[in-house]
């Protein structure tokens, strides 16, 4: 199976698992960005990534599915400099 995200890209997260209260999945105040630093094709549910943080964000120690993943950082960013050349600074 092919990856989406190759080593080194930047990504980023909208949702982050946390292992505090036994576990789950949370949406931090801010989009955290991360870097793909290894790239693993299982057997079950497809490719899984382990990420580093480019802050001080604990990541919970688990790899990420792709569709855990928010895209790449340079995607997020051309979509918000779109947004404000439409809308503007308003």
């Amino acid at each position: 199976m092919k990856s989406k995200y190759k080593l080194g890209d930047i990504v980023y997260l909208e949702k982050i698992f946390t292992p505090k209260n036994g576990g789950r999945i949370i949406e931090p105040k801010k989009t955290i960005y991360a870097k793909v630093i290894r790239i693993e094709d299982t057997a079950s549910l497809g490719i899984a990534y382990e990420l580093k943080p480019l802050c001080e964000t604990y990541l919970g120690g688990v790899l990420y599915w792709e569709k855990d993943i928010g895209g790449l950082a340079s995607l997020a960013f051309e979509e918000e400099e779109k947004m404000w050349r439409v809308w503007g600074d308003q």
